[in-house]
């Protein structure tokens, strides 16, 4: 029908359905139907549009026809349908205007710059042609009254070719994005990637080169400290002795560097057993994360030994000879004062033993010593007792002068004594013993 409610002309002519007008002889696939929108307010153009076309095929897919009576409704059904690809839209419905209000809608508001638009009108005067196709983005504009089912199916035909062409070429232009896109991520990573590493990689040659000068300026520092160490020092590289400070050429008696560059550690030790044990005690404190110290016996250049102390510092706690340092100290003084030690020990063990006997012995020696003293006052020197108690007052004064002696110990001395054993010598041991007119027990 028209605006005004006349119907539109259709002859019997263009009822005939030509071979060239469409694609009608094609198999019907399993695709989906082509989406197409009638969107006018009168019933007998719905009608007569889907008569035309129930049997229409292009491309071997069938029509879906999707029904709006107002510019209202069209713009819902395209929300639900994005993928519509013909609109055969009326210009006037519920405003003058409604049909042109979808077509802004359309290209302007939702962006879809693909689907077809055939604006049909039954009052060309209200939307010129020239005027609508000039200020809107349609793809075709038909009069209803010059609307016949032979030009339907033409616009239908071309605009479902147009818009299975356009849906390809944006297909494809999407996918050309997303690899462009894809492509200029890559890019950036990679630059980046790039960037990133050329700038780790500047300052690691920057970080080397001031390390380098930092640990040579440190070696120059650290070799005139070490050469003037107290503390024999040597540098350890591969299990061989690469560098020793002063004290260490004299600790070993060492003349010049042919002495010990470049020669096996075990030149410090009088044998390969006692090389061997330092090595085994080593490596146990190392898996045991102790301290590597160890007492050991060293020898020198001319074959004398000395006890000593050996420090180790390595930076490879899996193999400490590929690069450490050995710091040897002479023990000697050490050893005696050790010695000297446990003699003080002795001494104070029997400087409290030698007073405690003193101090249980005095009393009753002095009762005895006094006993015998009156006992002669009251004898005779013809009583056959006198003679027996004098001896027996002469052995108290003896063992007097032995308490005495014990009491003047200022020595540890020792004497050999029955059974190989050593027992202290009281008379060398003894001050009292060594003054003039001191008794001396033979």
């Amino acid at each position: 029908m028209t605006e005004s409610g006349s119907v539109i002309p259709i002859h019997e002519d263009d009822l005939l359905f030509p071979e060239d007008a469409a694609e009608r002889t094609g198999r019907i696939t399993n695709r989906p139907p082509w989406k197409i929108i009638i969107a006018d307010d009168q019933e007998e153009i719905h009608s007569v549009t889907k008569l035309v076309l129930d049997d229409f095929t292009f491309q071997g897919r069938s029509l879906q026809f999707l029904s709006a009576y107002s510019g209202e409704e069209t713009k819902n059904i395209l929300l639900k349908h994005p993928d519509v690809a013909f609109i055969l839209l009326d210009v006037v419905m519920e405003t003058d205007d409604a049909g042109l209000q979808v077509v802004h809608f359309i290209r302007e508001e939702l962006k879809n710059n693909i689907v077809q638009i055939v604006l049909n009108t039954g009052q060309p005067g209200q939307a010129p042609e020239h005027e609508v196709i000039t200020k809107y983005d349609i793809n075709d504009y038909k009069s209803k009254t010059e609307f016949n089912a032979r030009k339907l199916l033409t616009s239908i035909t071309a605009s479902l070719r147009a818009y299975s062409l356009s849906q390809n070429l944006h297909q494809v232009n999407q996918q050309l994005n997303q690899y462009r896109n894809h492509l200029e991520d890559l890019v950036k990573a990679r630059t980046a990637e790039l960037e990133e590493a050329n700038r780790k990689l500047t300052l690691e040659i920057q970080e080397k080169e001031r390390a380098e000068k930092a640990l040579q300026q440190s070696y120059e520092i650290q070799k005139n400290i070490l050469s003037a160490s107290p503390i024999g020092i040597c540098l350890i590289k591969e299990g061989r002795i690469e560098w020793v400070n002063d004290e260490m050429l004299s600790l070993f008696a060492f003349e010049s560097e042919n002495d010990y560059h470049q020669q096996s550690t075990k030149l410090f030790f009088p044998s390969e057993n006692e090389f061997n044990r330092v090595d085994a005690i080593f490596r146990n404190h190392l898996l045991e994360n102790k301290p590597l110290e160890v007492d050991a016996v060293f020898q020198r250049k001319d074959g004398s030994t000395f006890p000593g102390n050996l420090r180790l510092s390595c930076k490879d706690p899996e193999d400490y000879n590929k690069q450490s340092i050995f710091t040897i100290s002479d023990n000697t003084w050490r050893t005696r004062a050790e010695q000297d030690r446990i003699l003080k020990e002795r001494l104070q063990g029997a400087l409290e033993m030698s007073g405690s006997i003193c101090h249980e012995l005095n009393q009753p020696l002095q009762y005895v010593s006094g006993s015998a003293e009156i006992l002669l006052m009251d004898l005779a020197e013809s009583d056959p007792y006198f003679v027996t108690i004098t001896k027996m007052k002469a052995q108290i004064d003896r063992m007097g002068d032995i308490t005495k002696k014990l009491m003047g110990i200022t020595s540890y001395r020792t004497r050999d004594y029955v059974g190989g054993r050593k027992i202290i010598d009281i008379d060398k041991a003894s001050e009292i013993s060594k003054k003039p007119g001191a008794a001396v027990d033979h």
